[in-house]
């Protein structure tokens, strides 16, 4: 009896025992199981939440555990889509950025584009425009119309050029910055080569032509008695100062010529009113038909029977120097109509004075050659010198160098632009 009862008695104590473990079993076990298969949704996808979540009786963690088990059964059937979702929402952020590279990159190519177009009129060139000096010479030359021309011609473009007048010295071209702010100058050919003799290679360094300009005569305006141009040998003729240009050619082209007359140190105006008065027999005036000085001294010129001496193109002068004609259009009452005056001629360069490249003169003489070259074609028209008609822009100039970025817009300018107009 009694071991009867206590077996009963063990047998519920065995099974209490039990059903405490049944309870307890599904908590313990669910929640760890629970937490370890949780997979978080995707950023940009929200889960509704999942009804029983909170424990504290056996059913809820029972519907705990079965809502665990139909997510996990739910996770392996839907997880390529949720992959999907996944990329998709990691690739979305970065199509801004990606069109904001394009921009980005865009508007550097136009700005590389802006950069690198080349200004065709004057209105395109930067403002403000730079100013430079040209060297001009003397008042009253070919050289000094020139200059004004070009002068006036880049003001139209907002570019100031100021034109220094007087005598021009080599000293000026091989150590410009010692005698003046000179930028430019406009020179006879042949002074370049003195220069050179003198001042060695270090001018030619200093010094670089932009373009080789007209061609300029040689007038010689003699006295009746003075009949060939071999009556110079023992005659007085006036010429420019062996510091000028227009001195150092007359001094050079004497001595070609094998003749050895007195030469007379004066201005032009001064020469000429000698001449009238008979002072002296001849003078020596170089510029491009019509010279300046002496068209506008015709009526004071053919009064006092002067008139224009031939020279023979022969000899040494025809190493360096250039046939041409003067007619009586040139100068009227000078000049007989019908009969030509025989000379010689000598070409003009525009040269840059110690434009070193990076240096401030090299960046204003830069946009005065691109303003210069692009408008050039307007001085052939109109009131300007007619010499301009006789320029090309591509002319050469043996032994010295060109300016680099008047040779770069010559590569670039095509040909119809640069050829003389007859």
């Amino acid at each position: 009896m009694n071991e009867a009862h206590l077996s009963r008695k063990g047998f519920r104590g065995v099974a209490a025992t039990l059903q405490s473990l049944a309870l307890i079993l599904p908590l313990g076990l669910s929640a760890p199981l629970a937490f370890a298969q949780y997979i978080p949704p995707p950023a940009a996808q929200t889960f509704a939440p999942t009804q029983g979540a909170a424990t504290g009786t056996a059913g809820e963690a029972e519907a705990t555990t079965r809502g665990s088990r139909r997510s996990r059964a739910r996770h392996k059937i839907t997880r390529p889509t949720a992959e999907a979702i996944d990329a998709e929402s990691v690739a979305e952020p970065s199509r801004p950025q990606r069109s904001t590279r394009r921009s980005r990159a865009a508007a550097r190519a136009e700005a590389r584009a802006a950069r690198s177009a080349t200004p065709d009129t004057p209105a395109e060139t930067p403002a403000p425009l730079s100013e430079v000096t040209l060297l001009a010479g003397e008042a009253q030359t070919t050289n000094a119309r020139g200059a004004q021309d070009i002068a006036g011609l880049l003001a139209q473009s907002g570019f100031v050029i100021k034109l220094q007048s007087g005598k021009i010295s080599l000293a000026q071209l091989a150590d410009p910055d010692s005698q003046s702010q000179a930028d430019l100058a406009i020179l006879q050919s042949d002074v370049l080569e003195d220069a050179r003799r003198e001042g060695g290679p270090d001018i030619t360094r200093k010094v670089a032509y932009i373009a080789r300009l007209y061609n300029q005569e040689i007038h010689i305006v003699a006295r009746g008695d003075v009949t060939q141009f071999a009556d110079l040998a023992t005659r007085t003729v006036a010429v420019g100062g062996p510091d000028t240009p227009e001195g150092r050619t007359a001094t050079t082209f004497f001595a070609r010529a094998g003749l050895k007359p007195t030469l007379a140190v004066m201005d032009q105006k001064t020469a000429l009113e000698r001449l009238g008065r008979g002072q002296i027999d001849a003078a020596l005036f170089i510029g491009g038909k019509p010279a300046p000085a002496l068209a506008n001294s015709l009526a004071e010129l053919a009064g006092a029977g002067l008139h224009l001496l031939a020279i023979p193109y022969k000899g040494a002068l025809q190493e360096f120097y250039y046939p041409a004609q003067i007619k009586g259009a040139d100068y009227p009452g000078l000049v007989t109509a019908g009969a030509p005056v025989d000379t010689i001629a000598i070409g003009t360069v525009l040269v840059a004075l110690d434009a070193r490249p990076g240096s401030p003169r090299y960046k204003a003489l830069t946009q005065f050659t691109e303003v210069f070259f692009g408008k050039f074609g307007a001085l052939r028209e109109g009131s300007h010198h007619p010499k301009w008609r006789e320029v090309n822009l591509a002319a050469d100039v043996p032994g010295w160098r060109r300016f680099m970025p008047a040779q770069k817009w010559l590569d670039r300018a095509p040909a119809p632009r640069l050829s003389s107009v007859k």
